[in-house]
């Protein structure tokens, strides 16, 4: 087993000898621990947004070197590439260290509030039965296929992270949106769950998997919809990527799998204000 203490203590990371771990993150200013760090599963993530992946990646990226060099420096180190099921496991790190208790109250949303900014409704807001609390944070219900909550999420502003669970939450468990969907030829898969609000504000059958991996569970819940077809429109990152990559392997078999050909400049379809621009890209899948 690689030894990523002794490795991340020789670059400069001050790490305590716990297999999961948060640290302030050393690719931005940070005056809280904002990244997470699995020894044992080596692998990382930095909620503010700097990076994720193996701790191969993040000890190229703090010592700037080649791995080559780095290799040369640390002869008893291996190669170390992230897995796919390990990368799952890396998101879950999020999942497990935000769970908070529920808000003792919640308020309307009022109209200035900065959610209208992006574009929803009222009607959605109100469909969605959202609300806000003291610190006009958006929270969002979660409930199942029969309509039953099972929980919310906080979406805030600007702070880090942007999404807080409620306790006990799972993200992988469920699908987000699916209480709104009775049945549906063509099914929209993304990741977040304003994602999912704006595409069904805008006429689209779609449902969040709530990170941009989609787990085993929510692939058997996607099937109770009996869909002809799932259109992947994940994030327009390294992270959509990859999690397009596993889910056209763990669909494709059960599913017609599409993905939409995303254009460079939106990093998700929530970033896709102009309603013309959106149902134009809507369009443009392309069959795995």
């Amino acid at each position: 087993m690689v030894d990523w203490h002794s490795i991340l203590v020789k670059y400069g990371v001050d790490v305590s000898y716990e297999d999961e771990l948060m640290i302030a993150c050393p690719f931005h200013l940070d005056n809280r621990a904002s990244c997470a760090i699995n020894l044992d599963k080596g692998v990382w993530i930095c909620f503010a947004g700097c990076g994720q992946g193996s701790l191969k990646t993040f000890i190229q990226k703090i010592s700037n070197k080649s791995w080559d060099e780095i290799n040369k420096e640390v002869d008893t180190f291996k190669s170390y590439d992230l897995d796919l099921d390990l990368y799952e496991d890396v998101l879950n790190l999020q999942e497990e260290r935000v769970n908070v208790p529920p808000p003792d109250i919640l308020y309307n949303v009022p109209n200035d509030h900065w959610i209208y900014e992006r574009g929803f409704s009222k009607e959605i807001i109100s469909l969605w039965e959202c609300k806000v609390n003291k610190y006009q944070d958006f929270i969002i219900p979660v409930k199942d296929m029969d309509n039953i909550d099972i929980g919310w999420i906080t979406r805030r502003k600007a702070a880090i992270p942007k999404y807080l669970y409620s306790k006990g939450f799972r993200k992988s468990q469920c699908l987000f949106g699916a209480n709104h969907i009775k049945e549906a030829d063509t099914l929209y898969v993304v990741e977040g769950s304003l994602d999912c609000m704006w595409l069904q504000q805008n006429g689209y059958l779609a449902i969040g998997i709530l990170g941009a991996v989609i787990s085993r569970v929510q692939i058997d819940l996607i099937s109770k919809y009996n869909p002809s077809e799932v259109v992947l429109c994940l994030d327009n990152d390294e992270a959509g990527f990859k999690g397009i990559d596993k889910a056209i392997v763990d669909m494709e078999n059960r599913f017609l799998v599409t993905y939409l050909d995303m254009p460079k400049n939106y990093k998700d379809v929530q970033e896709i204000r102009d309603v013309d621009i959106l149902h134009e890209v809507m369009n443009s899948k392309t069959i795995f």
